[in-house]
């Protein structure tokens, strides 16, 4: 009976969280910024899996952890797309209206556009720059951070992303997607060095988990198997 009423109210705090995110995300007086919603996000999965943990105990069963883990992926796409996109803290505007002309476009394609390998690193990183600590760690380790979860997410809930060469093809898919709705919806710039550093980030990730303790630690801990 202890057993029921943990779980209930573990779900409880879980949905309650998320429902909290949901209307602060949704109230213009409200803003979250972008450490806050991971923390608030991570909250909830910790009361997700501690209830799913249990549950599958209780009914001998590790569904209930493979459907939290459907949850946890969902979460972190939506996280994503709020801070790649439409988190004012990172300079993102969203879906913006404007005129276009060729002048216009020209300018912002010029201004908006990096297909240089290194170029945009390369200038965070040179000593004699004016660029402050918190943007070059935004900006080089944040890239290298903001695509890891992937490396877990994929490999588990899709068996194809199990093999490097699938998983790497896939996660320069997703990055030039992102990359090309921030250019085309004005809410950032397309940067072949953001694509440089997601992917990075998340390949060597990706070949953590693969190591074999590793990967059993992983199966263990968040499929009970």
């Amino acid at each position: 009976m202890l057993k029921k009423i943990t779980i209930i109210i573990l779900y409880i705090i879980a949905v309650s969280i998320l429902g909290i995110y949901g209307i602060a995300e949704i109230t213009p007086k409200f803003y979250l910024s972008g450490v806050t919603k991971v923390i608030i996000l991570c909250s909830s999965c910790i009361s997700l899996y501690f209830g799913g943990l249990l549950l599958s105990k209780y009914i001998k069963n590790n569904k209930p952890m493979k459907i939290n883990i459907w949850i946890f992926f969902v979460l972190y796409i939506m996280l994503f797309v709020t801070l790649t996109l439409f988190d004012i803290f990172y300079g993102r505007s969203g879906f913006s209206n404007i005129h276009w002309t060729k002048e216009i476009l020209r300018r912002y394609i010029q201004n908006s556009m990096n297909l240089i390998p290194f170029k945009t690193i390369i200038g965070y990183i040179k000593p004699l720059n004016n660029i402050s600590s918190r943007i070059v760690i935004t900006n080089i380790v944040g890239n290298i951070i903001a695509c890891m979860p992937f490396a877990f997410f994929l490999p588990v809930l899709f068996k194809k992303q199990n093999k490097i060469k699938v998983f790497t093809l896939t996660m320069i898919l997703i990055v030039l997607i992102i990359e090309s709705l921030q250019l085309i919806t004005l809410s950032g710039s397309f940067d072949i060095d953001d694509l440089i550093l997601n992917v990075f980030g998340a390949v060597i990730l990706y070949l953590i988990l693969k190591i074999k303790k590793v990967n059993q630690l992983i199966h263990k801990i968040f499929l009970n198997i």
